[in-house]
């Protein structure tokens, strides 16, 4: 565990950067564990500093586990880093790692033995709980730590993969009273806008247990000290200041201006710095030159096996072409029988300068090394090489095995980029080639839609199944039909879905009892399901569970138990379908189902939030989102639904900073899932007076053919702007479009979001009403329309059978009060006084299950209501309860409509301009009469004006208003 690396360099101030990272490793001799996130630019000094750490820590007694991330450039191996800690421990201390394998044999998927080519290829129902890993990655370190305090250093995670990030954070997060200290460092000149460690950096950061240290470039003093003490003999004071110059900080280029102006060459040292780093091997003999291309060509680093075989020289010749670099500082070998350049630029410039021929020669050599097995390599390295050395045959082989594996370890957007690169390179198999491209066809769809690449992934299958003969086999068809048909049902293309599955029933019809006919069976059943055939898809639901149990694995059509707990729930028993689903999620994860059990919890905290219980929702899907993202699926069906409904459920109930974070995205979040994830961000930017999120959603129209659950929430906070703006026309285009949209989609339209939208609808007439209100008798006639399709709504939705649950009711009841409002405003057949305060208590008591924001907004219309009626207490009171939560919320909208309420008055913010403008008539002594004629309005409307002018202020008559009005300068 003494991986502590040995450098003559001399470390030049860093004084508070050493300071904070020793504090870490003594915080965690006495059981405060911590993590430290080191970052700088490439060549700064991250590396000698981790250097000096490391060595402190073992002089403290400490175990130091190193591991490095490495840039493969496409796909690469997940978990290196661990790979390579686990790895070393195992050479060094095998008694160590025979413990751990006792009490965590997860972390056997992780040795080198087992990830090696000549590993034994794990089947896919051996697939990993990611879960399980983590937690035994979490334990083994924790076991370790136990007999001596550790501290674990990852370089370089800007090169690593999506799912060793993963495993950083979630180590980051099980930090407690463990004797461990992390250290994570990473180039900060690396970090461009859209690069994946972005958003992990922020939520690593965000943790009160982790430190951010920066190292920044040294001032000219340090520079200067490092510089004197680099050089055997004096230099100019021109030459010094040529190089301070250009070192720009910078102690890497330091070190190698000073080699090279050491050479006596300094003049005609290059500015470009690929030419700078290959000056230090000139003076190198011909063998260290070759031997340190050798090793440029493996990456950074190459073990001594390996290096052996592929530089192609006898031992004594390789051992001193190996010294000279080591001696020029080029390379070092940290004592574990890996050679590694001291800085990564150097191997790129090494790399980049050899000739084409040299390059695809030298690959060649480490792919022969690799495939004869001569020495350990993974299969990710061997596509790696056999692709740049244009051995095709072998690259394919090559890529799907680290497909296999990267799935194995629940590493599915490096499993897609391997399978993509092997499906281009299937013409290239070698002719006894036993892999089935069917297969690889299904399992790179698979890849995709676990990567949330959905379109990505049903193009794939719709061309294969057009690339099919004819005459090809029905079962090769129907393999290719049943993703189709899932992935289909899972972006709402129902009608495809259902022709897909459809034909693929009829082609396994005479076939016997498989898994995969019973599986085609769960399926049909679902889509059954989602077309509204409940009768249909029960039957086919216990036809799938019949079929799985003739051929022996009732277990594979668990989601046939999921949708019959549906079919229950639509039925009207929800406790009874939530008892179902809570099993159904167990049994599929004892039975390693992850599809079926990411689908069941998800599903389950969609029946608790239907049900108006959004706490349990809550907690159900925060389960469901985490074993979504323990089992590699927080992209695909149901847990990335878990995730935005998780979001959702947060903004209902209230806690929209923290909706705000769930809903974040990142350049390393799937494109189609960063545009859905933020129609739930527009509704909590809308809420606070954020405008924009209209124009915003108009600009991603393109996404929501794809996921139209995305215009469906995305439409009300880009209504609610819109009415904002005073853009009324644009707000109910807006909702025209989407109604259009999801009647195509849905083949109807009569579906359940038509009650809100018709609601949003009538939000507008009234809207209109107090700025036109010459358009009076329109406008009601158009809102008993919208009235009148949200009713119908109600009745005719579907799926025929769905419960309409506690918002849609809640809704309904909105629906209806904004129908009364709109009368009310307008003088036509308006409610009395007491039928109008009536509807909009029952709104505002509908919401109450902890729709916190539409209740509040409730409140408001209910003040406005009961001041109508004189009842200004009462009103004040609602008005108060308003403003609490539009303070808690944060919301500008809300606390506007109020006139930014404090106390229990509404205060002259409330009035509208057409309120303002009879307000100064009122009190220039008008009659409703000369008003009505002077505004060209009727009677009725200037009575309604004058009423809510009356109970806005708080008076009672138009003597007292227009003295108010006076007193607190409305008129002026």
């Amino acid at each position: 565990m003494d991986d502590v690396p040995w450098t003559s360099t001399p470390l030049v101030g860093r004084s508070t950067e050493m300071a904070a990272l020793l504090s870490a490793v003594d915080d965690a001799r006495t059981r405060r564990a911590g993590a430290v996130v080191l970052s700088g630019d490439a060549g700064v000094g991250k590396t000698r500093l981790l250097d000096e750490v490391a060595t402190g820590a073992h002089e403290r007694g400490f175990g130091v586990l190193v591991g490095h991330c490495t840039d493969f450039g496409d796909a690469g191996l997940p978990y290196l880093p661990f790979t390579e800690m686990f790895g070393r421990l195992a050479g060094e201390r095998p008694e160590l790692v025979e413990s751990v394998l006792t009490n965590f044999p997860a972390i056997g998927r992780l040795l080198p033995t087992h990830r090696l080519i000549g590993a034994q290829t794990v089947p896919q129902e051996g697939q990993l709980d990611r879960a399980a890993l983590f937690d035994a990655v979490l334990g083994a370190f924790t076991a370790l730590s136990t007999s001596e305090p550790l501290l674990v250093i990852i370089e370089d995670t800007h090169w690593a993969d999506d799912s060793t990030r993963d495993l950083i954070g979630f180590l980051i997060t099980r930090l407690t009273s463990q004797r461990l200290a992390l250290v994570v460092s990473y180039r900060s000149d690396d970090l461009h806008r859209r690069h994946p460690l972005r958003r992990p950096i922020a939520e690593w950061s965000r943790n009160p247990r982790v430190r951010r240290v920066n190292v920044a470039p040294l001032d000219s003093d340090e520079s200067r000290t490092l510089l004197d003490s680099l050089v055997s003999k004096p230099l100019s004071e021109a030459e010094v200041r040529r190089i301070l110059d250009r070192a720009g900080g910078n102690a890497f280029f330091t070190e190698e201006l000073v080699a090279a102006a050491s050479m006596g060459d300094g003049d005609a040292v290059p500015p470009d710095l690929a030419d700078l780093l290959l000056v230090r091997l000139d003076p190198l003999s011909d063998d260290a030159r070759q031997v340190a291309r050798v090793i440029a060509v493996a990456g950074r680093r190459v073990p001594h096996t390996l290096l052996t075989t592929v530089a192609g020289l006898p031992d004594r010749e390789l051992d001193q072409a190996l010294r000279e670099l080591i001696d020029a500082h080029i390379i070092d070998v940290p004592g574990n029988a890996s050679y590694y350049f001291r800085h990564a630029l150097l191997a790129e410039a090494v790399y980049d300068d050899l000739l084409p021929g040299e390059r695809v020669r030298q690959h060649a050599a480490y792919v022969q090394a690799l495939k004869d097995q001569t020495v350990a390599g993974t299969a990710a390295e061997l596509a790696g090489h056999a692709t740049r050395s244009h051995d095709l045959a072998t690259a394919f082989e090559a890529r799907v095995r680290a497909g296999q594996e990267a799935i194995t370890v629940a590493a599915p957007q490096e499993a897609l980029k391997h399978y993509e690169m092997a499906l281009e390179l299937f013409p290239n198999a070698s002719p006894d080639n036993t892999i089935d491209k069917t297969w690889l066809i299904v399992d790179t769809a698979l890849a995709a839609t676990l990567s949330s690449q959905h379109l990505r992934a049903l193009k794939m299958l719709r061309k294969a199944l057009v690339d099919l003969p004819p005459d090809a086999p029905k079962l090769q068809r129907a393999q290719l039909l049943l993703p189709l048909a899932d992935i289909a049902l899972i972006i709402d293309h129902d009608q495809e879905a259902n022709e897909a599955v459809t034909q693929a029933l009829k082609l396994v019809s005479d076939e016997p009892s498989t898994v995969f006919k019973a599986q085609v069976a769960s399926l049909y059943a679902r889509v059954s399901d989602a077309l509204g055939r409940p009768m249909e898809a029960e039957r086919w639901a216990h036809k799938a569970l019949e079929i799985a149990r003739e051929a022996g694995q009732e277990s594979a059509a668990g989601d046939a138990g999921i949708t019959l707990a549906q079919l229950r729930r639509r039925a009207g028993d929800p406790v009874a379908a939530a008892r179902q689903l809570e099993e159904a999620a167990v049994r599929a994860q004892l039975t390693g189902d992850a599809a079926a059990e990411v689908r069941s919890r998800f599903l389950l905290g969609s029946t608790y939030y239907e049900e108006g219980d959004l706490q349990e929702a809550k907690t159900a899907l925060v389960h469901a989102s985490e074993r979504a993202g323990e089992l590699g699926r927080q992209w695909a069906a149901y847990g990335f639904d878990a995730r935005r409904m998780l979001a959702l459920t947060q903004f209902v109930l209230g806690e929209w900073d923290d909706a705000t974070v769930t809903a974040r995205t990142d350049s390393g979040t799937p494109a189609a899932s960063a545009a859905a994830l933020r129609a739930v961000d527009f509704a909590v930017r809308s809420g606070r007076g954020d405008t924009s999120v209209a124009e915003e959603l108009e600009r991603m129209r393109k996404w929501w053919d794809l996921d139209v659950m995305l215009p469906i929430i995305g439409l009300q906070p880009a209504v609610d702007a819109y009415r904002q703006l005073d853009q009324v026309a644009e707000a109910e285009k807006l909702i025209a479009d989407v109604s259009a949209l999801l009647a195509d989609v849905f083949q109807t339209e009569w579906f359940m979001a038509q009650i809100r939208f018709t609601t949003l609808g009538l939000q507008l007439l009234c809207h209109r009403a107090v700025s036109e209100p010459s358009a009076a008798e329109e406008l009601v006639a158009r809102g008993s329309e919208l009235l009148a399709t949200g009713q119908a709504t109600v009745e005719k939705g579907l799926p025929p059978g769905r419960l309409i649950g506690v918002e849609g009711l809640a809704w309904l009841s909105r629906l209806e009060a904004e129908w009364e409002r709109l009368r009310w405003l307008t003088g036509i057949d308006p409610p009395s006084p007491e039928e109008h305060v009536a509807v909009w208590r029952r709104t505002m008591d509908a919401f109450g299950y902890g729709y916190v924001f539409e209740q509040a907004w409730s409140r408001v219309r209910l003040s406005a209501a009961l001041r109508a009626a004189g009842r200004v207490a009462e009103a004040n009171e609602q008005a108060a309860l308003a403003a609490e939560v539009g303070r808690e919320l944060g919301s500008k909208p809300l606390l506007d409509e109020l006139g930014g309420v404090d106390g229990p008055g509404l205060g002259s913010g409330a009035l509208t301009a057409r309120e303002t403008e009879v307000l100064k008539l009122v009190a220039d002594g008008r009659t409703n009469r000369q008003l009505a004629r002077e505004l060209y309005i009727s009677e009725k409307t200037v009575s309604v004006h004058v009423s809510n002018i009356l109970g806005k202020l708080g008076v009672r008559s138009r003597t007292e208003a227009a003295a108010v009005a006076r007193r607190d300068g409305l008129l002026d």
